[in-house]
């Protein structure tokens, strides 16, 4: 790959795709991983492969009670990984690869560092959990999740592909392993409504998470938007995207107003799912096709490129960061 797989947090579901009891597959930096939730409710993401003799979990294992349960010869492993039990006799001493999770409204990340590196920093900027999804959208492209985070800096591309007219608003600022970048837009929600003035501060989580809040003015309202880039194998990224609504109104609203409320937000939130899709949809033309270009020659216009290019740089192992502006 022209770029190695990056350090951060990374989407692998949303919560509703992982019930109690359940046991699901996802592919993640090209291998197989495994999400399951106890009857209890606790999540866990580990590795797929059974340690004993290396049964797929996620092909007719199961969930009982606490325990995740290889469908090869019952080995059950507890919520550390250790496993607790088995058929016949004592169960050996055999432990289960386990992820770092984290939950946050309703979204299911995992955490990802260089030679097995624990988390050094937290995701960012995301609504708490009186949120959760209102609509959701999701593709996978050939590409990188740092090719679809630069497009966040990439103004001059959004007149031309998007038709769309966008002006920053301040520069990005960099803190850390955030990117913080403010831009105003007049954009046509996929619903019949004039062209609306949208007003967005963004906020980059490392590679794998953009969150921020998006003010529809001429409607009054203000939605909460998750976009997830996660590289499933060599230069293969699953893009999400979710707008995320308060999960209900004041405690002290008449029950009709908060119904009212809570379906407008969602059906304003299933416009600006299907906008921002269609406008990811003209991206990944590009994307699906396009060569990294670790020097590009930016114009005088583009210096938030040249940033976002010096910025990314700590997400990679210090002997293997790709090369780009300096």
């Amino acid at each position: 790959m022209p770029l190695p797989y990056p350090s951060g947090w990374f989407c692998l579901a949303l919560s509703r795709e992982v019930p109690a009891g359940a046991v699901v597959n996802r592919r993640f930096m090209g291998r197989d991983v495994v999400l399951y939730r106890t009857r209890g409710g606790v999540l866990r993401v580990v590795d797929a492969h059974c340690p004993h003799l290396g049964a797929h979990l996620g092909a007719g294992g199961v969930v009982d009670g606490e325990h995740l349960v290889c469908p090869f010869h019952r080995f059950a492993f507890d919520v550390e990984g250790s496993c607790v039990k088995v058929p016949g006799g004592a169960p050996p001493r055999a432990t289960l690869a386990q992820f770092t999770v984290r939950e946050r409204s309703k979204i299911i990340y995992v955490w990802h560092g260089h030679d097995a590196a624990p988390p050094a920093w937290e995701p960012s900027e995301l609504p708490d959990d009186r949120f959760a999804p209102a609509a959701s959208w999701s593709t996978l492209l050939a590409s990188h999740p740092q090719e679809v985070m630069e497009s966040f800096v990439d103004y001059q591309h959004q007149p031309i592909v998007h038709n769309v007219s966008l002006h920053e608003v301040t520069p990005p600022v960099d803190e850390g392993p955030l990117l913080r970048i403010s831009f105003s837009a007049a954009i046509r929600l996929s619903v019949r409504l004039a062209t609306i003035t949208v007003e967005q501060g963004l906020v980059l989580s490392g590679l794998g998470l953009a969150s921020g809040e998006v003010t529809l003015h001429q409607v009054g309202m203000t939605l909460g938007v998750v976009l997830m880039a996660t590289p499933v194998g060599p230069w293969q990224t699953h893009l999400r995207v979710a707008v995320v609504t308060e999960a209900a109104s004041r405690a002290d609203s008449p029950r009709l107003r908060k119904a009212a409320s809570m379906s407008l937000s969602a059906v304003a939130g299933q416009a600006l799912v299907r906008t921002i899709a269609h406008q990811m949809g003209q991206d990944a033309r590009i994307w699906n096709r396009k060569r990294y270009e670790p020097n590009p020659q930016l114009t005088p216009g583009e210096s938030a490129i040249g940033q976002y290019r010096r910025w990314v740089r700590q997400f990679y192992p210090p002997d293997t960061w790709p090369t780009g502006t300096s």
